[in-house]
């Protein structure tokens, strides 16, 4: 006679297999091999994402910031300053690009010294100052998509170019930017906040930007 099956169905096998591995996990040798099965897989995760998108360490190691000067303890505060994203006309020039009149805005997206405002409204009264606050909210969303623009640009770079000549190009980028703070942080006495109410609006934005886009590259935001 031969010898009696312990489990007569593969159901019961199945079954008996289970409980099997979940005792054996409770063990401490079960739960070593948990933990190494768990660091394997995230290692295999986190290799195909750093293929793709480098990480800042990986990228250290090809000398982005060696030599560059650190930055201005101003620009990294300047830099972290909050966009207008609970103003309506922000989010509305955010949706779209053609959702608002941008023609206004053309002599305040260059560098100062600004074009003379040429504005008739009494620059003292509450409806010159909304109007001020309006534009700059569609300016910041200008502004926004532009950024979001460069980086998807230099995500691509480093994809379809490689992580070195995307460094090259990077660093030309970043060490050209400090120079431009520099001379628009001179022309801080030029325009008053009183008497001169829009353009000082608009250098403060322009300040803002400036920082936050070498703030942004120096730090490689545009992998978050």
């Amino acid at each position: 006679m031969g010898r009696r099956a312990k489990h007569l169905t593969s159901a019961d096998r199945a079954s008996a297999k289970q409980e099997s591995l979940c005792k054996h996990s409770a063990t401490p040798s079960g739960k070593l091999a948990h933990t190494l099965a768990n660091q394997a897989q995230y290692r295999s995760r986190s290799t195909r994402k750093d293929s793709k998108h480098p990480s800042i360490e990986s990228l250290s190691q090809l000398a982005l910031f060696s030599g560059l000067p650190p930055l201005d303890m101003e620009i990294q505060q300047l830099a972290n300053a909050p966009l207008p994203e609970t103003r309506p006309f922000f989010r509305e020039a955010l949706r779209k690009a053609d959702a608002l009149d941008e023609s206004d805005l053309g002599r305040w997206k260059t560098e100062p010294p600004f074009v003379k405002d040429d504005d008739t409204s009494n620059p003292y009264s509450d409806q010159y100052l909304h109007f001020t606050q309006s534009l700059a909210s569609v300016l910041h969303s200008v502004r926004l998509r532009k950024q979001n623009q460069r980086d998807a640009k230099h995500r691509t770079e480093f994809e379809t170019n490689g992580k070195e000549a995307a460094v090259v190009a990077l660093r030309a980028e970043v060490t050209d930017l400090p120079s431009g703070w520099e001379r628009v942080k001179a022309l801080r006495t030029h325009y008053n906040a009183y008497h001169n109410s829009r353009e000082y609006s608009m250098y403060q934005h322009y300040i803002q930007w400036q920082v936050r886009t070498i703030y942004h590259l120096y730090h490689m935001k545009f992998f978050e």
